[in-house]
């Protein structure tokens, strides 16, 4: 009704190829293995491909499935064996889809690479008749509601209305978006099918006219992987490679459809996260589809929503143009504090290539009302590279491409001051903190410094000179420690109250990609493109834990009550959250040789 999570199934080494479901049975195939599971629950694994399987069928109390190497096995699903086995010629037929027309007792139909169609007794492993095709790759099949008609969907565009007792094409459509991914059938009365494409787009066609009915132009962003009516009922439910699920309605005065409920995540990496609710449930995560997002991390609904960033949809519509084109670029640096979310804007982002930060009101997850801009944009093209918010939230401050550091009233977007004279720094600042009691600020820069300014009177107070120029900071408010990460790889942690550098952490052999202080102050926890986190265990100074990631982690954060440590990583569409053992088994933190080698996580 709500398209709230039900269930949630275990997590496995290997990717999902393919999904079917039987009854209350869900069957997935992971690489040469198919596994069921019922509630989430793994309840048989089924070995025997040697190559990968790519589609599954259900059929009666048997599961087809058929991997790369052209070979189709039929499993017995309650002895979980081999009942038949059906080897094809690559060659000349290259099974692409499959499905099981209906009435059609034993029999299967597959669709070819080449363009034909081979109908099969599966219990007696004999070919019943072949279709010749229509020159173009079958992709896709689909069960009519009317017997003996099937649905074809080819590479070249076409959709296909084809009777198979007859073996006579009935109706052909013509789409124009390349490929059909995927065809559905409406089944409450109104003859129209449905077809998806690469680029998005659905196509809604009349069968009693034999002509487009409408269009959903960008249903999706990515490529439309599936597209099902609901039995007797208008609605129809699409997903596609922009990690969405959406459900669609057939109630328009024009026979066409509006979107009624869906589920979305980012569509493009993530790559800046934090917590912010004070419980420790709520991220806030940024990715480069141009979007911030709240996820919450004990439920699946209500915290998890796009921030609005104004009406993009209906401006886009009206343009042709496609939604992300019209939203802010991707963000580089964001900060959050719930200290005064209800009553105004309590999240600055900043954006590549763009001159200005921008105010988002968390409570009511829309972007807010003030643009912040340096009082330098128009003369030096300042732009905002890293951000900060006081604890109090009253107060935002910037640091610029061109060295200038300023601050801003959070509720009223008004500039309040700027550090330094002529400028804070003589390069790009790329970290800016706020001390707890609104006392000092420090900034990081490419000009291998660390400065210390005073909040009100907005002078420089203290100078740390660096041998490198500095990457990103990460301040830990309650025990005044900064941590400085740098362009030779090593992490720095500087003791704000007497301005000395404590600690420094060498191993990282790649760029330090971000940081993370655990609630206490203990732990810091670092990531690089060597795709390693460690942790480091401030009081002695150690390296106490050190894994390698398939993938490169871009960004890191500590959840408030120290239960998890979340992270996002490259070429990833998902946060991933990491348990602290700690906090419910015992765990050795014995310090690691200084020349420790990490071993890949399985």
């Amino acid at each position: 009704e709500k398209l709230r999570l039900i269930f949630v199934g275990s997590v496995q080494q290997e990717q999902i190829q393919c999904l079917a479901v039987c009854g209350k049975l869900v069957f997935a195939g992971y690489k040469n293995v198919i596994r069921s599971f019922k509630r989430g629950k793994e309840k048989s694994v089924y070995r025997g491909h040697e190559g990968e399987v790519h589609t599954l069928l259900p059929l009666g109390s048997f599961l087809l499935s058929v991997d790369d190497r052209n070979c189709i096995r039929i499993w017995d699903m309650r002895e979980q064996e081999v009942y038949g086995l059906l080897e094809l010629n690559a060659a000349t037929f290259l099974v692409s889809c499959v499905t099981h027309p209906n009435t059609y007792l034993n029999k299967v139909l597959f669709g070819s690479r080449q363009g034909q169609m081979q109908l099969w007794n599966v219990r007696t492993n004999k070919l019943i008749y072949t279709f010749a095709g229509w020159g173009s790759p079958v992709l896709v099949l689909a069960q009519s509601p009317a017997v003996d008609v099937m649905g074809i969907g080819l590479e070249s565009g076409a959709v296909i209305m084809h009777n198979l007792r007859y073996d006579e094409t009935l109706m052909r459509f013509q789409q124009d978006w390349g490929p059909v991914t995927c065809l559905s059938f409406r089944t409450d009365g109104i003859n129209t099918v449905a077809s998806g494409s690469t680029l998005g787009h659905i196509a809604v066609w009349d069968l009693d006219k034999r002509a487009l009915s409408s269009t959903l132009r960008d249903a999706h962003s990515g490529s439309n992987t599936s597209l099902q009516f609901l039995a007797s009922q208008p609605l129809m439910v699409t997903s596609g490679g922009d990690n969405s699920l959406k459900i669609w309605i057939f109630d328009q005065s024009d026979g066409s459809a509006r979107l009624l409920r869906s589920r979305c995540g980012h569509s493009a990496p993530p790559t800046r996260i934090r917590f912010w609710a004070r419980g420790g449930l709520g991220v806030l995560s940024a990715g480069l589809d141009n979007s911030l997002r709240t996820f919450a991390i004990n439920q699946d609904v209500q915290m998890n929503a796009e921030l609005s960033q104004g009406s993009v949809t209906r401006k886009s519509r009206k343009k042709g143009v496609k939604v992300e084109t019209l939203k802010l670029p991707s963000v580089v640096d964001l900060h959050a504090e719930d200290t005064r979310a209800r009553e105004w804007d309590s999240v600055v982002t900043c954006h590549a290539s763009l001159g200005s930060a921008r105010t988002w009101h968390l409570h009511n997850r829309c972007i807010g009302k003030h643009k912040l801009v340096s009082r330098h944009y128009e003369s030096e093209a300042a732009m905002p590279q890293c951000c900060t918010i006081t604890a109090c939230g009253n107060f935002a401050v910037l640091g610029m491409s061109t060295g200038h550091l300023e601050m801003f009233n959070m509720q009223s977007g008004l500039h309040r001051g700027e550090f330094g004279q002529p400028r804070a720094h003589s390069k790009c600042v790329r970290g800016v903190v706020v001390d707890a009691v609104n006392m000092e600020v420090f900034s990081g820069s490419a000009d291998h410094t660390v400065k210390c300014w005073s909040f009100h009177q907005k002078h420089l107070l203290h100078s740390i000179p660096l041998s490198s120029a500095v990457a990103q900071m990460v301040y830990h408010r309650d025990s005044s420690m900064l941590a400085i990460a740098c362009d030779h790889f090593k992490v720095l942690v500087v003791d704000t109250d007497t301005k000395r550098i404590v600690r420094i952490f060498r191993g990282h052999s790649g760029r330090v990609t971000d940081m993370a202080f655990s609630p206490d102050g203990r732990w810091l926890v670092t990531s690089g493109m060597d795709c390693s986190i460690r942790t480091w265990d401030l009081p002695s100074g150690r390296l106490i834990d050190s894994f390698l990631v398939e993938s490169a982690a871009t960004s890191l954060a500590f959840s408030p009550t120290g239960d998890f440590l979340a992270s996002t990583h490259l070429d990833d569409l998902g946060i991933f959250l990491w348990s602290n053992k700690t906090l419910y088994s015992h765990v050795s933190l014995r310090p690691l040789p200084i020349d420790h080698a990490p071993s890949l996580l399985d």
